[in-house]
């Protein structure tokens, strides 16, 4: 019976698998987000304040930096829909979340031998709960940037930001499948924390977030493939879309984001369920 429960269970979808182990998880994985994110914070004073606190103060530097520094150093003169800060930060925000889930994601199975060792224990938790520990900083720093936004454009908000929930849900994901494919190659490949940590800090230069792609193509044409070739290019495309444009600008952007997104998530949680029963091998 439990033989042929086993193919059944595999053939579902692997959202619905997943859906299913966190709703009979949830519990678990709640808490383990709280243990996440309250540990990146122990031993400070403010503790688990600094979840909002952090999010805040930077958003801060960053306004700062870009509408008072940036323009006056670049000389900005072009029309633009709107303020180069929110051009910025719509696209920083969302790279700076996914950033962090996935080089939390590289140790989260290193770090818990312990509990990959335990037969019982659900592993598909740990890559999860790294995700959701990550957003916080978006979901704190997102409304932050709606404030800014129509404080400096008094016309209001652009009827795009309606499709910010759909935009988040491809986004997490993405960044789901990513985090299940980091976690299990990193069990095998310990190099590849480094490699991801490196190509991390150089991303933030490699998609359009800093600058207008028009800005430094002229200087190096190569720069309009690696910009097309970037996966992360197009998610900060469709965020720019709805913060910054108010229309849909970058149509292709977000046809290759929707299938990219389904396939990661596909791929990684496939490969994690391949992976995980030899875990406890290299641990």
């Amino acid at each position: 019976m439990s033989a042929s429960r086993t193919p059944a269970r595999r053939r579902r979808p692997a959202f619905a698998q997943l859906m299913l182990l966190l709703t009979r998880y949830r519990q678990l994985t709640w808490e383990m987000t709280r243990r996440e994110i309250s540990e990146r914070y122990a031993g400070q004073m403010l503790g688990s304040v600094w979840a909002i606190g952090h999010p805040v103060l930077l958003m801060g530097l960053y306004v700062f930096i870009f509408a008072y520094v940036f323009p006056t150093r670049l000389g900005l003169t072009e029309d633009m829909p709107r303020s180069f800060v929110v051009y910025i930060l719509a696209g920083l925000i969302p790279w700076i979340t996914f950033a962090d889930a996935m080089n939390k994601s590289t140790v989260v199975v290193i770090g818990n031998a312990s509990l990959v060792k335990q037969v019982a224990f659900p592993l598909e938790v740990l890559p999860v709960k790294v995700v959701l520990a990550a957003c916080v900083t978006q979901l704190v720093a997102t409304p932050i940037l709606l404030g800014y936004a129509l404080f400096v454009d008094p016309s209001g908000l652009p009827w795009t930001v309606a499709l910010l929930p759909v935009l988040f849900l491809l986004q997490l994901l993405a960044m789901i499948g990513v985090a299940y494919l980091l976690a299990a190659a990193t069990v095998y490949l310990r190099d590849l924390r480094e490699i991801v940590q490196v190509f991390t800090t150089a991303g933030l230069f490699l998609a359009p977030i800093l600058y207008l792609p028009t800005w430094v193509e002229h200087a190096w044409p190569p720069l309009r493939w690696v910009l097309l070739l970037n996966p992360f290019s197009h998610l900060v495309w469709c965020y720019q879309d709805l913060l910054y444009f108010g229309r849909i600008e970058h149509p292709v952007s977000w046809i290759v984001l929707m299938t990219l997104s389904t396939a990661l998530f596909y791929l990684g949680f496939r490969v994690f369920q391949r992976l995980r029963v030899l875990f406890g091998d290299f641990l």
